[in-house]
Order: structure tokens, then C-alpha cells, then sequence
């Protein structure tokens, strides 16, 4: 009997062991089926140079392909340098209708002091996917040392002295346009011509298009250069001007650069790319005077030419920050600033968190700045701050910079931490340190605990004798351990912890399998027959607007009609008409003609045709 029982309870413990395995692998297939194929997606870094001298800075580009959206730090820590995130940009580029988007991230990178770094890699989240960029080296040189001298590029003409108060050249100033004919051009406008490196610079980028003239502009202002750092150019100011007794229309652009290394930088034209419709000349059987004195000297023929509107150059002496007087909390804010701070929480319950904001508030390079220093933070545990910017202009020159720390005491405290923050200042070529004073506050750590003693224990020790140690309990020969019993023992398969767990686990993967399978479905535009539905409602919208031409009606006209869930006959009856009538458009008409209201209306009678009832 006793065998009988066994043999049982180890064929119904491995039916159970098969099913287990059975349901595992049948998630396993759900979540490999429900997985979206993994995207060409790739990362690369560059930097703009490998080794600097000390007061220089390098430009970090950190390039993601194939990725519809990618996650990057906004910071990288390395010892002995800043590097900040300062701006992205995207680049498309179609390679035989093959179209690829990449989107590049840039980095300052800015030395708090001499010796060789590995900037490590740049962990980067696109669609879903983890990728890396390859470490990459990075040595900062003491200039003090010799051979070591700040380069400069190669047009500049002799050094460039290291503090304010040299003869400066005169800055290369565009000429201005004399010949009452012309019917475009540019200028560039720098209020300062040598500026520190790091230091954001207004600059004014102005075209003129003789008013006459109808323009139309064609893509964006192209501008900038290696080593430097163009903001993004907001909408531009359109005003009138008068010009050698000729009106010009003006589009004026505002932005802002900073040079990322010191020297003699040229920075190439500003270039915009436009249309103007010029008068052409008369055809024959025009020209005769009295028509033409009709016509006001006139011609009533436009013909449209393609103008690239270009600037002068614009050329830059920019200098190394000193090293001189450079206190060891400056990381790299160029501009004047001021400094505030405040306690959200004064008063917070024992072992809960304060929140200290220190706000930097002025006008400045405040991508590249750093976060403020803590001092006198002892019995306080910090965390990194967290930073928000409230700009007051459209190019974020002028605002305030929040940084949020968060502490937790760790002995009582009557006060916070102090803050120091260091910048330099370009209109008056030295550093400044601003501090804060504590605030008052009162934060204790949490309360100890009070856990009860078990009961037993006060009793199991000698009053009288400190220092006895208790006894063990002894348990009672014959008498079994209390909650366990051998007469009740089962296999854990049996065992309702066992079951409960792995009910949960099977319900945890099958919920996981149906929210990426949904995921997957909503990324792909919903199920086919929904992706069928909306194009077909786009297709019907477009032919109601009436704004193809007849060539493209008609195409649309056959993907509907080809779309549509209709029978097979009804769809015959319908596409050899509209492939006709499309093939005529395209290769008898020579070109795109307009879509006439009678040919629009019979094309939607025709589509309007096909019966509703579905296919079998």
C-alpha cells in the first residue's frame, strides 16, 4: 500500500513538473512573438580635439542613427573635467529613396585641471535599446610649460596675450554695398570682436532684398564653424530700409555664439538660400514702343532666378580664460551673475529630507555653467541637484538657473549649508565668487527604534548576575518541534506557498507578453485592418479637398479602389476605367494638369460605386 502511495505521488509531481515547463515555454513563445524587431540603430562619439592646453575647451558630439527618439545624459561624470550637454541637432540625408535621420548631441568640455582622461562611454537609451559610445582620450597640457603655447589657427597673425589691456586689431568691417543694382546681400554685426572663450556673444545677421521684387525664402540660415557654437536662430524681424536711394526689404536673424578653443577664428559666411521673380524680357511681337509705354516700361513676364544671399565673414580674436586668481569652485559659468537661496521646508519631520534651491540668476553661458558647491556640510548627507532654467529672452542669455539639493540629516541641525558659486566676468576680466549664508532651519534624524523586547528574554537572564548569559531553552526529549510535523509533510508541489507563487509569476508574464504585444501593435499604426481604415479615410479626405492634380487623383483613386473591402467583381469593374483614364493623364497629357470639378466629381461617383458589402 505504502508503495502504491509513493509511485502516485511521483508520477502526479512529474505530470505537474511537465506542465510547469510546458507553460514556461509557452510564455517564452508569446514574448519572442511579441517582440518588435530590433532597428538599425547605432551610436557614435567624436571629439573636437584630443589634447588641450589648461583654460581650453573641446567640443563632445555624441551622434545617434536609425533612432526615432534617444535618451543621453544631460551630464558625464569624469574627474578633473566638466562635460555638460549643451544642444542637439538633427540631420537627414536620403541616399536612393532611402531615408536616414540621425540626431547629434554636443557636449562642452571643459578642464578643471592638467593631466590625461578617458572620457568613459556614453550610455545612450534609443527605442528601447541600451548602446554605448567607445571611451575616448583626452589630455589637457599645462600651457605655463614650454612647447606648450595656446595654438591658434593658421591665419591668425602672432600671438595673442593671455590677459585684457593689448592693442587690438581693427576688426575687418563688411563694405557697404555702392551699386544701386544690386538686388540682394548680407551683413554681419558683432558688438565685440575679442571675446573669451566660453563667453556667449550677441550677433546680428541681416539680408536685403530689393523691395521691388517679390522673394520667396528656401531653407534655413547656414551658419557657424569648427569651434564654434551658434544658438538656434529664432523667427527673424522683417522691417524697410532705404539704401543708396533703393528700398530694401530686411530679414534680421539674432543669435548667440561661443567659442568653444582660444585664437584668431574666421567664421565663414552667413548664407540663406532664396527665390526672386525678376521681370524677363519681352518675346517677339512685344517690343514695340507704343506697348511698352503702355505696359509703364514694364514687362508683364517674370522669370525666377535662385539667389544664395551671403554676409561677409566674421572674424574673432578669442582668449583663454586666466589662470590667474582661478578659484576651485569656477566651473566654467562666463557672464555676470547673482545668487540666491531658499529653503522649501524649514521645518520637516524627523528623518524627512530638506530641500535647499540655490537660484543663479543673470546673464551668461548658462548651458555650460556648473552647479553651485555646498560648504559646511557636516551632519547632512547631500544628493546631486537637480537644475531647471527659467529664460527671460528668446535666446536664453538673461534668466535664472535653479539648482534643488536634497539633504537628510544626520544630527540634529539649527541651520543649512552654505553655498559657494564662482564665474568669470568678461567686461571686467576677473573671477568672482558669490556664497550664501545657512538658514535657519530645525531637522533631526529619525527617531531611533523602538522594536519590543520578545518575551522570554528579561526572564531568561539573571537579574542578580549581569553578566550570565541566558540559557538556551532545552527541548523536551519525544516532543516534536512546534509548527512541524513529519506526519504531515508534502512534496512542494503540493504546497499552497508553492502554487500562489507560481500562479503569480505565470499571471506577471502573461500580462508583460500582452502589454509589449500591444506596444509593438501601437508603434505599427494599430492592427492591419485599422492601418487599412485610416489610409482609406486619408485617401477619401484628399479627393474631397480637391487639391491634387488629376495625375495624382487618380493614383490615390486605385489604392483606395485596390484598399477598399469590396467583392472582386465590383473592384474589376471599377480599376481597368481609373488605370485608364490615369495612364492617359500621365503619358498623353505630357505633364500634371489640374483636376477639373466634373473629373473629380465622376471620380468620387466611381469610388462611391464600389459596394459596401465585404468580400468572401
Amino acid at each position: 500500500m505504502t508503495g502504491s502511495i509513493k509511485r502516485l505521488m511521483n508520477s502526479f509531481g512529474t505530470a505537474t513538473l511537465r506542465s510547469g515547463v510546458a507553460a514556461l515555454l509557452l510564455v517564452l513563445a508569446t514574448l519572442g512573438f511579441a517582440c518588435p524587431a530590433i532597428a538599425e540603430v547605432s551610436v557614435s562619439a567624436g571629439l573636437s580635439r584630443q589634447e588641450v592646453n589648461s583654460g581650453d575647451m573641446a567640443e563632445l558630439q555624441v551622434k545617434v542613427t536609425g533612432a526615432r527618439e534617444a535618451d543621453v545624459p544631460q551630464q558625464i561624470a569624469v574627474e578633473g573635467l566638466q562635460v555638460r550637454l549643451t544642444g542637439q541637432s538633427t540631420q537627414v540625408q536620403m541616399v536612393n529613396f532611402k531615408v536616414s535621420s540621425s540626431v547629434v548631441y554636443s557636449y562642452i568640455v571643459t578642464p578643471l585641471r592638467t593631466g590625461t582622461f578617458t572620457i568613459p562611454p556614453v550610455t545612450v537609451r534609443a527605442d528601447g535599446r541600451s548602446l554605448s559610445t567607445p571611451p575616448l582620450p583626452f589630455t589637457v597640457l599645462d600651457n605655463a610649460s614650454p612647447g606648450n603655447a595656446p595654438r591658434t589657427s593658421s591665419s591668425s597673425q602672432g600671438g595673442i596675450p593671455s590677459m585684457p589691456g593689448f592693442q587690438q586689431r581693427q576688426p575687418r568691417v563688411a563694405a557697404q554695398p555702392r551699386d544701386t543694382g544690386r538686388l540682394s546681400f548680407g551683413e554681419i554685426r558683432c558688438a565685440r570682436k575679442s571675446v573669451y572663450a566660453g563667453e556667449m556673444v550677441p550677433v546680428e545677421i541681416l539680408f536685403y532684398f530689393d523691395a521691388r521684387y517679390p522673394v520667396q525664402i528656401r531653407g534655413k540660415v547656414d551658419f557657424g564653424g569648427e569651434g564654434i557654437l551658434a544658438e538656434r536662430f529664432p523667427d527673424p524681424k522683417e522691417s524697410r530700409e532705404e539704401r543708396d536711394g533703393l528700398t530694401y526689404n530686411v530679414l534680421t536673424f539674432h543669435t548667440l555664439l561661443s567659442a568653444v578653443k582660444p585664437g584668431s577664428i574666421d567664421i565663414a559666411p552667413a548664407k540663406i538660400d532664396c527665390q526672386m521673380q525678376l521681370p524677363g524680357a519681352l518675346p517677339p511681337g512685344f517690343d514695340d514702343p507704343v506697348f511698352q509705354q503702355l505696359l509703364g516700361g514694364q514687362s508683364p513676364f517674370n522669370q525666377a532666378r535662385d539667389l544664395a544671399v551671403k554676409t561677409a565673414p566674421l572674424h574673432l580674436d578669442v582668449l583663454p580664460l586666466p589662470r590667474e586668481g582661478r578659484p576651485a569652485s569656477f566651473a566654467g559659468a562666463v557672464g555676470q551673475f547673482d545668487i540666491d537661496a531658499v529653503v522649501s521646508n524649514p521645518k520637516p519631520a524627523p528623518g524627512d529630507p530638506v530641500t535647499l534651491s540655490i537660484k543663479i540668476g543673470g546673464k551668461g553661458n548658462f548651458n555650460a555653467m556648473g552647479a553651485p558647491v555646498l560648504d559646511e556640510t557636516g551632519g547632512w548627507r547631500s544628493y546631486p541637484p537637480t537644475d531647471k532654467f527659467d529664460g527671460s529672452d528668446e535666446l536664453s542669455r538673461t534668466g535664472v538657473k535653479s539648482y534643488d539639493f536634497t539633504l537628510i540629516a544626520q544630527e540634529p541641525k539649527q541651520a543649512s549649508p552654505g553655498a559657494v558659486f564662482s564665474y568669470f566676468d568678461p567686461v571686467a576680466a576677473k573671477y568672482v565668487t558669490l556664497t550664501t549664508k545657512p538658514i535657519p532651519l530645525s531637522a533631526s534624524p529619525g527617531a531611533p527604534s523602538n522594536a519590543p523586547v520578545p518575551p522570554g528574554f528579561a526572564a531568561s537572564v539573571n537579574p542578580e548576575k549581569p553578566d550570565a548569559k541566558p540559557k538556551p531553552a532545552g527541548i523536551p526529549e519525544g516532543d516534536p518541534v512546534s509548527g512541524l510535523s513529519l506526519r504531515f509533510w508534502s512534496t512542494p508541489l503540493w504546497r499552497p506557498e508553492f502554487i500562489l507563487v507560481t500562479s503569480s509569476l505565470f499571471v506577471a508574464c502573461v500580462a508583460l507578453a500582452g502589454i509589449l504585444f500591444l506596444r509593438n501593435l501601437q508603434a505599427r499604426g494599430g492592427s492591419p485592418a485599422t492601418r487599412r481604415r485610416r489610409r482609406l479615410a486619408e485617401i477619401r479626405t484628399l479627393l474631397n479637398e480637391g487639391s491634387l492634380d488629376a495625375a495624382a487623383a487618380h493614383d490615390l483613386a486605385i489604392e483606395y479602389a485596390e484598399k477598399a473591402d469590396v467583392p472582386p467583381e465590383s473592384r474589376n469593374a471599377v480599376l481597368p476605367d481609373l488605370m485608364a483614364r490615369r495612364d492617359v493623364l500621365k503619358y498623353g497629357s505630357g505633364g500634371s494638369v489640374p483636376l477639373a470639378p466634373l473629373d473629380r466629381e465622376a471620380l468620387l461617383e466611381a469610388l462611391r460605386s464600389l459596394t459596401a458589402k465585404p468580400a468572401r
